[in-house]
């Protein structure tokens, strides 16, 4: 079994055009993301995914992997998908999303978000990663939210706020997405090749939805790692405090 992480990457961003190459401490964002993702233990290749020329010459120039996708392509997920492709995977291996605005995602958390496709190959497909939401996260419609099942399967996910806090009787704990995605290979030729998109998804923008709404099981990993996904110039002034005291970047820069 071969584990490769894709990196999906778009300059031209409609919330936040160029921000794979917005300056996080002397690094570009997506650099900061290719350079953890190297760090993972146990990994054939790490790629990036794009059909922008300008991430072409710039991973170029830095010799980072990287593999031309066709433009027509919109979804990160396909993007990964289809860069995957070149590399002939067979059907256990694994394929992680690491989307290209996570820069301050811990190598380590990798390791846990596969740990159920390990443990239970015949009933886990695809995982996610997720963190603890703020109340800032739950009123943020980029930051996508999570509600579990009792053995940590996604039942829903929305860019709203849930679970609903107007008849609370015991307060539960609020996650929100973080987006590290492994897959197994021949379910992420289903997920994108087979299964149709589904109302839900359509309606929260939200991929993961079409696994759940056809029965698959989502499982979903609790990380302990403060990260941080940029869409914003704030979500990127914030990460770049953050990086001030990160300890793996020093591992690289």
């Amino acid at each position: 079994m071969n584990i490769h992480i894709g990196i999906p990457a778009r300059y031209g961003s409609t919330r936040f055009p160029g921000k794979p190459l917005k300056d996080i401490n002397g690094l570009t964002m997506l650099e900061h993301c290719y350079h953890r993702a190297s760090l993972v233990k146990d990994i054939s290749s790490v790629f990036i995914a794009s059909a922008d020329e300008k991430i072409s010459n710039f991973c170029d120039n830095k010799n980072l992997n990287y593999i031309k996708t066709e433009t027509s392509i919109q979804r990160p997920g396909l993007r990964v998908q289809a860069a995957a492709e070149t590399l002939n995977p067979k059907d256990d291996d694994i394929i992680v999303v690491w989307q290209g605005d996570e820069p301050l995602i811990n190598p380590l958390m990798v390791d846990k978000a596969i740990k159920p496709l390990i443990e239970k190959p015949k009933e886990i497909f695809v995982s996610n990663m997720m963190a603890y939401a703020t109340n800032d996260d739950l009123e943020n419609p980029s930051e996508i939210k999570v509600v579990l099942d009792k053995n940590k399967n996604a039942l829903f996910m929305s860019r709203a706020s849930i679970p609903s806090r107007f008849h609370e009787e015991i307060p539960t704990k609020a996650f929100k997405q973080v987006c590290v995605m492994p897959f197994r290979w021949h379910f992420m030729k289903k997920f994108n090749y087979s299964l149709k998109p589904t109302p839900l998804e359509l309606q929260e923008s939200i991929e993961m939805l079409r696994a759940i709404e056809n029965n698959y099981k989502v499982a979903m990993v609790i990380s302990e790692f403060n990260t941080k996904s940029v869409d914003t110039q704030e979500d990127l002034d914030e990460a770049i405090s953050i990086m001030n005291s990160d300890k793996i970047k020093e591992k690289y820069i």
